[in-house]
Order: structure tokens, then sequence, then C-alpha cells
């Protein structure tokens, strides 16, 4: 296999699923995973037949996702492992239900690299032929390769996939929020139950979404502005408490997308946002391996083993965050766990946390604020007094945590007053 390929050329090439399979369809992947189904399917020609098999260029697909081109084969193999033993349930035109899989075979040489893919038959209506299908009533969504491969967040290109599947004929949508519906964006997002049996297809979401606060933190609001960084659309959003038929709700259960398409010179400038960040990329690449050819053996050895250790590091970066945000999943009170504990490394106890909270919006949020504004009050309420007491260290034996407890009891600056105007009842 050659390891010539045209970057700019790959990353436009596009990418077409019928929409059925952006808005009927939950599976489970993580943001290489899917990056990796996007490219492959990226290959795939208007005019293919099923059952053609299509190239997986390593060294193209690690270029286009900011990989370490030092990035093992085995790691690639790894991931592709694990998507042909993926499986989820999928609506076929006939009525049927069947348990899918992204890849039928994948046929890999270890001595050149190269790595030959089919997908799955019961996929081919969902990929193949599409413009064919239109006269049926079918609709089908494309988008540039390079509008999703240097999205870092994990959501955000199916929220992108979702809100692009709808944005052809609107630029309006509304999607309800936390209602267990098929109009509930929160189950089109999750994950899904991939195993057979009664819950079989049923959407995975995080207990913590149930807390908008949460989910605007953790989903929408990095997704959304990745999806205007890199792609051809605009968007914004409100949550809504109402439900989609307009009647009030005390919590807020529809959530309206508006969303147009980039004029000619935001896309210019996206384009241009896209083409800088992949030059960053192939300069450094560039810089790397003269550096590597002009240095001895021995320097050389070792500048690869600092790179090895830098990248471990990265690594270990991430699974620690991944790790903090799954205890802060997991709390009575995410959001001011997470912001204590991840964003500003407090380790405080989830029992240390409820304590906070409770001090903080003692006496003060009933009545007042809006119950599904009680955390942000608090939160904001707790890292005031916590940045503040972090810049004006004191030589005393109570520790940061007593200190606060003081803070928020005194509230020596008024900012409860600030907070309560800010999530005052309207």
């Amino acid at each position: 296999m050659t390891d010539k390929f045209d970057l700019k050329e790959a990353r436009n090439r596009l990418v077409a699923k019928d929409n059925r399979l952006i808005q009927n369809s939950r599976y489970a992947l993580d943001t290489n995973e899917n990056k990796a189904v996007l490219y492959l399917i990226s290959k795939i020609q208007p005019e293919d037949e099923p059952g053609k098999l299509y190239s997986f260029n390593c060294k193209e697909f690690q270029a286009l996702i900011r990989w370490s081109k030092d990035a093992p084969y085995k790691k690639i193999k790894a991931m592709l492992t694990d998507l042909s033993d993926m499986r989820w349930w999928i609506d076929l035109e006939n009525g049927e239900e069947s348990l899918v899989r992204w890849f039928h075979i994948i046929r890999m040489n270890p001595g050149t690299g190269e790595i030959k893919i089919k997908f799955h038959e019961d996929m081919f209506p969902f990929l193949v032929q599409l413009q064919q299908r239109l006269g049926n009533g079918q609709y089908f969504t494309s988008y540039k390769l390079q509008n999703v491969t240097l999205m870092k967040h994990r959501y955000s290109p199916r929220l992108y996939e979702i809100l692009k599947s709808y944005q052809f004929n609107n630029q309006r949508w509304t999607f309800e929020n936390g209602t267990g519906s098929q109009y509930d964006l929160q189950r089109m997002m999750g994950d899904a139950v991939l195993e057979e049996g009664p819950e079989k297809g049923k959407p995975i979401i995080p207990d913590s979404w149930s807390n908008w606060a949460v989910f605007k933190r953790d989903v929408l609001e990095p997704a959304v502005k990745e999806i205007n960084k890199y792609t051809d659309i605009k968007v914004a959003y409100d949550g809504k408490k109402e439900d989609i038929h307009h009647k009030k709700t005390r919590a807020i259960r529809t959530i309206e997308f508006y969303m147009v398409g980039k004029t000619g010179p935001e896309q210019r400038n996206t384009d241009e946002v896209i083409d800088a960040e992949y030059r960053e990329i192939e300069d450094r690449d560039r810089y790397h391996q003269y550096t590597l050819d002009e240095l001895s053996v021995a320097d050389a050895f070792f500048k690869a083993h600092d790179e090895s250790l830098e990248e471990e590091r990265i690594e270990n970066e991430m699974i620690e965050a991944e790790r903090k945000q799954k205890q802060a999943d997991k709390s009575k009170h995410p959001v001011l766990f997470a912001e204590l504990n991840s964003d500003r490394s407090a380790k405080l106890s989830e029992k240390k946390v409820a304590q906070l909270y409770s001090t903080a919006i003692q006496g003060r949020v009933a009545g007042v604020v809006d119950v599904s504004c009680w955390e942000l009050f608090a939160t904001d309420l707790v890292l005031h007094y916590y940045d503040k007491i972090e810049a004006t260290p004191e030589e005393t034996k109570s520790t940061l945590y007593q200190r606060l407890l003081n803070c928020l009891e005194k509230d020596y600056d008024g900012k409860v007053f600030e907070l309560q105007e800010r999530y005052r009842k309207r």
C-alpha cells in the first residue's frame, strides 16, 4: 500500500447517509470510531454497486483525524476490530428489523498495512445509490468529511448530522428534552443497548442529563461551538419551559434550534480555519522528520522517547479527565462537583460538595429562584468565594473547605443578592 495521498482531496470527499440512519438509529461510537466510519463512508461513490470493497489508508486516516504519524498499526487494527464486533438493530424497508454490523468483511495485510473493508449488506440501502431513491420519498444528508474530522467532542458529529438532516428545508426545529419520546434529543444523542432481548435498541441516557445545566454544559455547548467553527451551518438554540404543544412546564422540556447555511464569506473563513489547522499539523510533522534526520542516533532515540512520554502524558490526562467526569455524573450535584474537582482540582468529597451546596442555597432560593436553577445559583456562589480564597491565601489553621463554608454562610461580598436577581423566577 502506498503512503502517498492527497489530504485536501481526502478531506473534501462527501459523506452521505440516508436520513433514517441519522434520525432513527442509535449506536455507541467513540470519537475516533465515528470518524473511521465516516472516513470509509466518504469512499463511497454515487455509482458504486452494493458489495464493493473499500481501501482503508492508515496514513491518510491518521492525517485526517490528527493522530500521530507514528501511531501503531495495531492501534487502528484494534479500533476496526471493535467496530466489526459492534451491532445494533435497524428498521428495513419491508418493515422488518435486522441486527446489523458496520462491516461484513475486513481484510488486513500486516506486511503492507493494507486494509480492505466491505460494509454489511443491510447497510447498503442507507449508504449506496442514495440519489436514485429520492423519487421514493427517501431523503439523505451529505457534507464534506472535513466538517467533522477536526472535532474533538464526542457528541459534536452526532448533533451536527441530526441538525443537518433537518436543516435542509427548515431554519427552526424543535426537539423534546428528557421526555423519552422518539422526538427527545437526549434519546437521539444517547448510545443504545445492543444486545438482543426486550431492551434491544433502548437508548442509554446518562442520569446526569436529567439536569438541564449538565446536558447543556457537557453536550450542547461544546457541540454547538464546534459545529459553528468547522461546518457549513450556523447554529443557536434555546431551552424552553414548555412541551411540544407549547403548554408551560416547570422544567425545560423542549429545545428549539435555529440553523442556517453559512454565507459565502463565512464559509471561506471556515475553510481558512480548517486549512490553517491542517497546515499546522503538516508543518509539525515535517519539522519532526527533519530534526530526526539531523540528529545523532542517540539524540534521535531519546527525542523519540521524550515524544512518546509526552503522548503518554496527554493520554493519561484524557483518562483522568474521563474518570473525573464519571465521578461528577454520579454526584447529586454534578455541575458543582465537576467545577470544583475537575476544573479546579479541589479534591473535595461528595459529602463536602453536598454540604457546600446546602450552605449556599439555605434560606436563599426557595420561592425566589426557579428549582431548575438552584444548582447554577449554588455553583456560581461557591466558585466566587473559592476563586477568591485561592487568590488570597492566608496564614491560618483553617482548611480551604472550612474557609469556604464560612464565606458561604456570611456572604461577605453580598454575592447572594446579585445571583438572586440573575436567577430570579420570571
